[in-house]
């Protein structure tokens, strides 16, 4: 399967809230998995699930999309003036949803706090902007980043920073921001809930939306999502499982992209700088459980055979995929006689946390694991737990459990480091290292030559396929589900464009 794909099923208009008057009068109604950890504070997530709500509240200096272009967004425009320092131009009369400007001394003031911080420099986008020094106006709407070592993708990363209001943020702090959130984007928050965020619009917003309200419900059980789109009570859900989309006729739709994520189980071999005592140290072992499992079936009986079976993290639309590196195939009889090579001809016992109702058929799939791992004599115990809680262990890395649920995440960079790097030495709470594999990235981290760069990084992928950090799996499908009524809700890259989105 190549590129997107689209199902719609079903064209009739949905049943739905909201009336007219300014803005339409509309009220947008979402349903997600679950809201940020960390509320309003942007740090602490890059991806979904935060994405899904920080993106009506805030804006990044930079856009991936999902072909994998940098795109203007905050800043116009971006040039390098040595190998480690950038200059951004800023878009004119921006403002925040407190009457902030959008200054370059603003946004300067946010990249050195995220740096110097104690609250936030340990953070998912601190650590994923490692490389950045410091940040300086040079005048009103220029921003000069100097980075420690050469970037090549500093703003394919920038599209992670999204950028409160500075005053807000260095005199309230990571609490303050998470508490009373205020930037750019098309929506300004009115009220927090433990599990709905209610949010009016920034008529100001450079992009302001053509809808009055939003509001953002967590739900974290899939039919629970899909009963409340069909009784109308939201207009658009995420995390659809594929087993829901014959359900989804008459006033709903469902709409299936290949993203760019890939599903695996994370291997532990060490917990930060020591070994730990664990079957998945043995090279051997961690190749039989890659052949133990059917993938192929997976992908057909489970994701609608739309999704593939795959090798390697990086997805055919991100630099560094080896096309030459295929998925592990299905050999049950090699897994075993791996498995008693290495010490193991009756198996043994191993445990995984994992959290399930985010991607589509997750629980389906890990239970499809365990039940292949079981023929060739491995126990697999499934820890099912709630993001927030996998969240704390993954930031911590505090887990018990011999492997735990990770994807491959190209999002929202398009580009495959930050993923690589997350399965090897070079991630600050280590939990898998091989040191020759590590050594390969790293140098790739700071060659600006695109071209001798992305031939670098193929190499490393041929080295984490051959000596696995993770049970690979599929390339992830993503299948939202929306009200026929409901005009531009474009998931690009996991970034809804609220301030397109409208009812008929």
């Amino acid at each position: 399967m190549r590129g997107g794909m689209a199902l719609v099923l079903g064209t009739a208009l949905a049943a739905c809230g909201g009336g007219s008057g300014s803005g339409g009068g509309q009220t947008l109604r979402v349903g997600v998995d679950s809201l940020p950890a960390s509320q309003g504070n942007p740090f602490n997530s890059a991806v979904s699930p935060g994405v899904y709500t920080y993106a009506a509240i805030y804006d990044p200096l930079t856009f991936v999309n999902e072909a994998g272009e940098v795109k203007p967004w905050l800043a116009t425009e971006w040039k390098t003036t040595s190998d480690t320092a950038w200059s951004f131009t800023l878009r004119d009369n921006v403002t925040f949803s407190n009457g902030e400007k959008l200054t370059a001394q603003g946004v300067a003031d946010v990249v050195n706090f995220l740096k110097q911080n104690p609250e936030v420099k340990q953070s998912v986008v601190a650590n994923d902007l490692a490389t950045i020094k410091s940040a300086k106006a040079a005048d009103a709407k220029t921003v000069e980043i100097t980075t420690s070592v050469p970037d090549p993708v500093l703003p394919n990363k920038l599209t992670e920073l999204m950028i409160p209001a500075p005053k807000a943020l260095t005199e309230g702090g990571v609490k303050g921001i998470a508490a009373t959130p205020v930037g750019t984007g098309p929506f300004q928050v009115e009220n927090w809930g433990g599990n709905k965020i209610t949010l009016s619009a920034f008529e100001k917003s450079w992009r302001a939306p053509k809808a009055a309200n939003l509001e953002i419900q967590a739900m974290q059980d899939p039919a629970s999502r899909l009963q409340a789109l069909q009784s109308g009570q939201v207009d658009l859900i995420t995390g659809v499982s594929p087993d829901q989309v014959d359900q989804m006729k008459g006033s709903i739709q469902a709409e299936a992209n290949l993203g760019n994520q890939v599903m695996s189980l994370a291997f532990r071999n060490v917990k930060g700088d020591e070994k730990i005592d664990s079957p998945l140290t043995d090279k051997k072992v961690r190749q039989a459980l890659n052949y133990a499992v059917n993938k192929q079936a997976i992908a057909d009986n489970l994701l609608l055979g739309k999704a593939e079976p795959i090798g390697q993290g990086p997805t055919e639309k991100v630099v560094g995929h080896n096309p030459d590196v295929r998925a592990y195939p299905h050999d049950p009889a090699k897994a075993k006689a791996l498995l008693a090579e290495a010490g193991h001809p009756n198996g043994f016992k191993m445990s995984a946390d994992v959290v399930v109702g985010s991607f589509p058929a997750d629980a389906d799939i890990y239970q499809a694991v365990k039940q292949d791992l079981a023929k060739v004599g491995v126990d697999l115990t499934l820890n099912q737990m709630n993001f927030p809680t996998w969240m704390q262990r993954y930031t911590g890395n505090s887990w018990k459990t011999e492997a735990f649920g990770l994807s491959w995440n190209a999002l929202p960079t398009m580009d495959p480091t930050r993923a690589m790097s997350n399965f090897t030495c070079l991630r600050a709470a280590t939990f898998f290292c091989d040191e020759p594999t590590a050594g390969h990235l790293k140098s790739a981290l700071t060659n600006m030559d695109a071209d001798k760069r992305a031939e670098q990084l193929r190499a490393v992928v041929a080295e984490m396929h051959d000596n696995p950090p993770a049970l690979f799996l599929v390339h992830q499908i993503t299948i939202v589900g929306k009200s026929a009524d409901l005009q531009g809700a474009k998931d690009d890259n996991r970034f809804f464009r609220y301030d397109q989105m409208a009812k008929k």
